[in-house]
């Protein structure tokens, strides 16, 4: 079977999004794109933009990604960028890290429009790392650091994210080399919809942690914004009425108690 897609030569787009949260199921938005485009390694293109939301950030939102509100109102819709991202999308491989979890809010940005999105040519550069290499975390951050990728967050979250993915992606595609598998093996095809029957899909870091096995020591902000530490072990992720919460024993109160998941803004895991 010959190959329909060139690594030297392919047409890429790294895609990264930022979100008001957690999960669009509940309203939660895109707030920030960024879109890297190639020909094979050869930067052909570069697009980041804030995205008005058209609603508040949540806590964790705003404390990860340092966005403002204000600089967000001011910000182009998503509607009024899908011209820009469909074109700089169009007839590329579209690469994500975690693709489910960005792919979601693209699914529901573009059901508020009554349409559908597609990506004909999608690859996942977690699904790749899980499938052929074997570590203790599969996060972006991790798997740089494993395949020696550089990691610059001065400019924004979205922009330093896709790059990183970019580096990641051909740095796994040249330490497989030796396989021989075609390019093709680690493409498939995203047609909507695909939620929300398929469970909560969360940030890689988060399920990590969430499904390790060992408590955690998290920052949870109250609906005050009151910040306290705390440690817990994790039992179940459920979604409620109005949003996804963890539920957990919490060794400070000595009781299980429910997290809700936008309110949780560092986690670490108990070494």
């Amino acid at each position: 079977m010959t190959s329909r897609f060139d690594l030297a030569s392919a047409r890429f787009a790294f895609l990264d999004i930022e979100t008001t949260g957690l999960s669009p199921w509940f309203g939660d938005r895109i707030c920030q794109i960024a879109i890297v485009v190639t020909e094979g390694k050869r930067v052909k293109e570069t697009f980041e933009t804030l995205v008005n939301p058209e609603r508040e950030l949540s806590p964790v939102a705003a404390y990860v990604n340092k966005l403002k509100e204000q600089d967000l109102a001011d910000a182009p819709t998503f509607e009024e960028l899908i011209p820009k991202i469909e074109y700089l999308l169009k007839d590329s491989v579209v690469i994500c890290h975690n693709a489910q979890f960005d792919i979601q809010f693209f699914d529901s940005e573009y059901r508020k429009l009554g349409r559908q999105v597609q990506f004909p040519n999608l690859a996942d550069t977690l699904i790749i790392a899980r499938q052929y290499f074997e570590f203790l975390s599969y996060s972006l951050q991790s798997l740089a650091s494993a395949f020696n990728v550089p990691v610059n967050y001065q400019g924004s979250r979205a922009q330093a994210d896709a790059i990183t993915t970019k580096n990641l992606f051909f740095a796994m595609m040249e330490s497989m080399k030796s396989m021989n598998k075609p390019l093709d093996e680690f493409i498939g095809i995203y047609t909507s919809p695909a939620w929300p029957d398929e469970g909560v899909y969360l940030p890689t870091e988060l399920s990590e942690a969430i499904n390790s096995g060992k408590r955690l020591f998290i920052h949870y902000a109250d609906k005050n914004g009151e910040v306290s530490e705390r440690w817990i072990t994790p039992m179940q992720v459920t979604g409620l009425v109005d949003y996804i919460y963890l539920q957990a024993y919490c060794h400070t109160r000595k009781a299980e108690r429910s997290f809700r998941m936008d309110r949780i803004l560092e986690v670490k895991i108990e070494e």
